[in-house]
């Protein structure tokens, strides 16, 4: 391997941790907002961001990025004042470390399409800086001296313990000593045990070796702990051998817990070595290098060349099995039937195979929605309005490109409810609403898709401005020519607007179009509902996967195309008197309903289609749209593998991407979403 090859490959590793660094980053600061809002703030919580600010600097000074080191070095200054007290939360901070860190995810995704970086942090430095200098006010009262804690224990105290220290005292909390002997061989598992039970209770300030009890086995912490109960009450909770505990400040007459007396009985009749007597639960076995995680980073591009490698190995099946096929209708009895067997095991193993790859690939959309909590809360700051976020079903999986894919769709739908949906506080409470709004983002799965929702509270959309733009742009002649309902979909064409200002958020016109071509290009739909008053409602349902998928293989006027099996419902055969016509779109009447009719003939302008007696109709639908395919022939089922088509027809509505099939030819597949969505729109 190269020097280049070595550098890309080291470049690849830094963008894929500083990537789950920034994403945790984020996550932090919105709960560090929420504790500005209400003015208490979990030490832990700032030490998070504290260490996600100096990972990062560490990272990026590794690998030569000097301005994100830079930039990190200058946060990592912020939150260290911030963790010792030095400055205070407020809004401005948080608003200054957001800016900091989207700024870092900018510098990250420039050294990541350009191996370099490249953007002006004066700007964020100053800001930094000025927050420095904002610090708090001094107070000269010290609150230590009536602890009458030791010397020796407030001169082992770091700077940030001393301060973490005075906030207990200051909120009004006992301060406790706690000394704890643990057997030498587990007391990391042992102690960890024991923090965690104290911080249920109240906050660990310091926890530092102390005087041997004179054990060999054994060794000893005391542990400065601050909380609003009591020793007594403390008791039951770490109730624990070889555990006492001191109040500083109070009168040190606390009874020692049960464990004490054991202490010193083990120490005086634990045998002729003096060894340490630990409880049967500490014991924590032998000593093991073994990592606790089993989890393996792989880039997805890895995985995409695995995926290929699936697909021409379905595709080869298919090639054994028409060979089979072949061999049987020629006479070739006997070796046809072994062939065939053959074709059978193989497509046995190869579906576990590709079973296997796509839950490799599968990821949870929790992880899409995590990022949308930084850019609600980023974007309700700036528009001076005040969003919850609720989330449901963020275990729902789908596949890891087309989650990146949806990404920027769902983000710019999530900014249009911030900005045109949700009201301000002030007209939230006048409309008898709760001044707090609601953005609730949810997913389940249905069928072979998976369905994202997005939900808002706010005032819906008005309808009837969008039909007055709709004349005004000459889409309509009046505003009396299509429903509500149809109208709706007016939002999701080029250039269709509303919004007679433009803002930073939205309301450029160049939005929702987008929105919807890039989910049909995901064989997806996206759909609206309408709450006047109430909110909106935006539907998208995409397939679950894109890489290998079983087709319906169709043929009209000549021509061959694969139909994703996900969206057919059924096939029938339909007899031309059964087909009626109604405004002037064909439609037949199909248990009930009106199922409306599209010839892909006509679609793509195919000439020398035939109108025979009879015709095959493919039911599709995607969400709740049907559709009726006219078709000329049904020529079976298949896996597929859908390759692209290049940019160059890229815009062709109707198609998502071509795939070969095991007689060597290569046929287009159909975006049944795009096309539902094009037979919809003819009809609007």
């Amino acid at each position: 391997m190269s020097v280049e090859d070595n550098i890309g490959k080291a470049l690849k590793d830094f963008l894929a941790e500083a990537e789950e660094i920034l994403d945790q980053l984020s996550l932090d600061l919105v709960s560090l907002s929420d504790c500005a809002d209400g003015g208490e703030c979990s030490p832990d919580l700032v030490n998070s961001v504290f260490r996600g600010a100096h990972s990062l600097k560490g990272l990026a000074g590794m690998f030569g990025l000097s301005d994100i080191a830079e930039l990190g070095h200058h946060l990592e200054n912020l939150l260290d004042a911030l963790r010792l007290g030095k400055v205070e939360l407020d809004q401005a901070v948080v608003s200054t470390l957001f800016e900091s860190t989207e700024l870092l995810a900018h510098l990250v995704r420039n050294a990541s399409a350009t191996g370099g970086e490249g953007a002006d942090l004066s700007g964020a430095m100053q800001r930094i800086n000025d927050c420095l200098t904002r610090g708090p006010k001094p107070n000269q009262d010290s609150p230590l001296a009536r602890l009458n804690i030791p010397e020796r224990v407030l001169s082992s105290m770091t700077e940030y313990e001393e301060h973490r220290l005075l906030e207990n005292v200051k909120k009004g909390r006992h301060i406790h000593s706690i000394r704890v002997s643990l057997l030498l061989a587990s007391f990391d598992s042992d102690l960890m045990e024991l923090t965690d039970a104290l911080k249920q209770a109240g906050e660990v300030i310091s926890t530092l070796p102390s005087a041997s009890s004179g054990l060999d086995s054994g060794i000893d912490f005391e542990i400065l702990f601050g909380s609003e109960l009591s020793a007594g009450a403390l008791t039951p909770i770490i109730d624990r051998e070889h555990l006492n505990i001191t109040t500083f400040g109070e009168p040190a007459q606390q009874a020692p817990t049960p464990g004490v007396a054991a202490v010193a009985a083990a120490g005086e009749a634990g045998g002729a070595d003096g060894e340490f007597l630990a409880p049967a639960a500490g014991d924590g076995g032998a000593i093991s290098a073994k990592s606790m995680s089993r989890t393996v980073r792989v880039d997805i591009g890895k995985l995409d060349l695995l995926m290929n490698i699936v697909g021409e190995l379905v595709l080869s099946h298919s090639m054994i099995a028409d060979v089979a096929a072949r061999m049987r209708r020629d006479g070739l009895i006997a070796p046809s039937q072994d062939l065939n067997k053959a074709a059978k095991g193989l497509e046995k193993k190869l579906s576990e195979l590709q079973k296997g790859v796509m839950e490799i690939r599968m990821i949870p959309v929790g992880q899409l929605f995590d990022k949308m909590t930084r850019i609600i809360r980023k974007i309700a700051r700036e528009q001076g309005k005040k969003v919850e976020l609720k989330l449901y079903g963020v275990d729902t999986e789908l596949d890891k490109l087309i989650i990146e894919d949806i990404s920027d769709p769902v983000m710019h739908i999530v900014r249009n409810c911030i900005d045109h949906g949700i009201e301000t506080p002030e007209a939230r409470l006048a409309a008898g609403k709760d001044e707090k709004g609601n953005i609730t983002l949810s997913s389940y799965q249905k069928g072979n898709h998976v369905v994202i929702q997005i939900d808002d509270d706010g005032g819906g959309i008005d309808v009837a401005r969008v039909k007055q733009k709709a004349v005004k742009l000459g889409i309509i002649g009046s505003v009396d020519e299509v429903s509500d309902r149809e109208a709706l979909d007016f939002i999701f064409r080029p250039g269709f607007s509303t919004t007679e200002t433009v803002s930073e958020i939205s309301g450029r016109g160049v939005g929702m179009d987008v929105v919807r071509t890039n989910i049909a290009a995901l064989s997806g739909m996206i759909d609206v509902e309408n709450f006047p008053g109430q909110g909106a409602r935006f539907i998208i349902t995409l397939p679950i996967t894109l890489a290998i998928i079983k087709a319906l293989i169709i043929s009209t006027a000549g021509r061959t195309y694969a139909l994703p099996i996900t969206s057919v419902l059924e096939s029938i055969i339909v007899e031309q008197k059964e087909i009626k016509t109604i405004e002037r779109k064909e439609v037949i009447q199909l248990r009930e309903t009106t199922l409306p009719l599209l010839r892909l003939s006509e679609l793509f302008e195919l000439k020398g289609a035939a109108a025979p007696e009879s015709c095959y109709v493919v039911v599709v639908g995607v969400a709740e749209k049907r559709l009726g395919l006219v078709v000329d022939d049904l020529l079976g089922q298949q896996d597929i593998v859908i390759k692209s088509i290049g940019d160059t027809f890229a815009g062709f509505r109707g198609i998502s991407g071509a795939a070969d099939l095991g007689d060597q030819r290569t046929i287009l597949v159909l975006d049944v979403g795009s096309v539902i969505a094009e037979a919809t729109r003819g009809s609007a």
